[in-house]
């Protein structure tokens, strides 16, 4: 486990934790630092030099993609560092960029997407879609590069695996991902590449047989919603059901449109509101209408949760619970052997994904073996944490996977009933952003570390909607407070931890 002796102190603005370049987590200490980093203020991002890798470009990504264009001389041209040819061609097809306009160059591993630098808005539809599907370079591969071209001076001094790798994570995978076999499980360079090769894999099966329609169940992911908007042509429409309890809705959309049902996407529990449907009768429901199911435990863990037997799909993020150090961005998606799909589909994924770059999974194998020693004590925190806030008068709601309305379900896809995962969402009755800028912990994106984080979930995920009327009046109207805190709770003392949220509470 991580040790950080200053993590009770304020970290300053742009601070990465961990203490590493491919840190995934950044210090964002006030209310007013959130504002600035979603609206990209230049007082902010003079000082947030690196984030969350799918949404702030790092700076060894910066530089590679500069030392490329430079030696191509291409000017002033829009420019996309992706993972490969394959993704550059994919990606500008998306965006509907005119052929004559693509320009993609190739270097040792990874490829330069360049359009005509005038056309702004298409530079951002690009750089939206590349961010939904989690397909850019990544930081290892780039100083990677760079250090190959004597361009930096050497690699960052960090542990990694003396060996395979790549087996030593599929061996813990396989564990929690019985009864898939080794081929079953794909390591892929995000979460969100895992679910968009999961959508692109469940298109190519099911379209032919004139299934197009999909359901979303619950309030997910903003990435993995944009994805189903932005991705899906307009003859092949999306169902959203935010109410994840509500069977008769459900059945309902599967009576009306029978065998045009392509799949049903949901995460297990959803997140922000960490609601957990009753899997066990959504898979046998999508069975019996030949729906493809595909799950997300990002927010609960694989190591929490035994869901593949329910799915079709599986994908997840194992920047989470897996690389709980907080300096490692991957994914992985497996196919169930026992769905009745599963040889098509895993054969499609493996041509949709873009697989994990070699030095992030070496790094993974040394973190991902003591996941569940870690899982221990996040989870225990996190029952404890959540009974206390629930308790605090500062407090109106408290949302966890052990909360009332989904317990049962919850229970009935966790591996042991005290494995609830590290997310704890809760609205408050004071301030929020007093409450923010007083909490003496880590205060930045991401969840799933082995330090507890908190972060005003909304405005990082959907700060458009937050800033104008019609949004937040949409996400009330879906049981979502604008204000909403998320807390990922870490393997501090519980004491230090209470302690911490008393007095930002009081």
């Amino acid at each position: 486990m991580t040790n950080y002796p200053n993590r009770f102190k304020p970290l300053p603005l742009g601070t990465p934790v961990p203490n590493s370049p491919h840190a995934v987590v950044v210090s964002l200490p006030t209310m007013t630092d959130v504002i600035g980093y979603e609206e990209r203020r230049p007082d902010t991002m003079d000082v947030v030099r690196s984030g969350y890798p799918r949404f702030l470009q790092h700076p060894f990504v910066t530089q590679a993609m500069c030392e490329l264009s430079n030696s191509l001389k291409l000017g002033a041209r829009a420019l996309f560092p992706v993972a490969s040819l394959d993704v550059a061609r994919r990606i500008a097809d998306l965006c509907g960029v005119e052929s004559g306009d693509v320009g993609i160059a190739q270097t040792d591993g990874w490829v330069l997407l360049h359009l005509p630098p005038a056309d702004a808005a298409l530079a951002a539809r690009v750089r939206k879609i590349i961010q939904h599907t989690g397909v850019a370079l990544g930081s290892r591969q780039a100083e990677d590069w760079l250090v190959a071209r004597g361009l930096r001076d050497d690699m960052f001094p960090e542990e990694t695996f003396d060996g395979d790798a790549s087996a030593a994570v599929r061996r813990v995978l396989a564990h929690l991902l019985a009864p898939a076999a080794a081929d079953d499980i794909l390591l892929c360079r995000s979460g969100m590449n895992a679910f968009y090769a999961a959508f692109e894999a469940v298109r190519s099966l099911q379209c032919p047989r004139g299934r197009t329609h999909w359901l979303q169940l619950g309030w997910l992911y903003t990435d993995t919603t944009e994805t189903l908007r932005k991705c899906l042509p307009r003859d092949e429409p999306l169902t959203l059901i935010s109410n994840v309890f509500d069977k008769d809705a459900v059945e309902k959309f599967f009576a009306d449109n029978g065998d045009r049902v392509a799949a049903v996407v949901t995460e297990v529990p959803t997140n922000p509101l960490i609601q957990t449907p009753d899997i066990e009768w959504l898979c046998a429901l999508a069975r019996r209408y030949g729906a493809i199911l595909v799950l997300d435990p990002s927010t609960s863990g694989l190591v929490n949760v035994d869901l593949l037997r329910h799915s079709d799909v599986l994908v997840t993020s194992l920047t989470k619970y897996a690389a709980h150090a907080g300096d490692v961005m991957l994914g992985v998606l497996c196919v169930n052997p026992c769905s009745p799909v599963h040889e098509p589909l895993l054969a499609a994924a493996r041509r949709e994904i873009s697989f994990a770059y070699e030095r992030d999974i070496s790094r993974l194998a040394v973190e991902i073996e003591s996941m569940s020693a870690v899982a221990v004590r996040v989870n225990d925190n996190t029952a404890r944490l959540a009974a206390w806030l629930a308790a605090h008068p500062a407090v109106r709601r408290v949302f966890w996977a052990g909360e009332a309305s989904s317990a049962a379900n919850y229970a009935a896809i966790a591996r042991s009933p005290e494995r609830f995962g590290c997310v704890i969402s809760i609205e408050l009755t004071i301030q929020p952003a007093r409450f923010y800028d007083r909490i003496k912990r880590v205060k930045g994106p991401s969840f799933g570390t082995d330090f507890t984080i908190v972060s005003p979930f909304i405005y990082m995920a959907h700060y458009d909607l937050v800033t104008s009327a019609a949004g937040r009046k949409g996400l009330i109207a879906c049981g979502i407070d604008p204000e909403l805190m998320r807390i990922s709770v870490g393997c501090e003392p519980f004491e230090e931890i209470r302690d911490a949220f008393a007095s930002a509470l009081a």
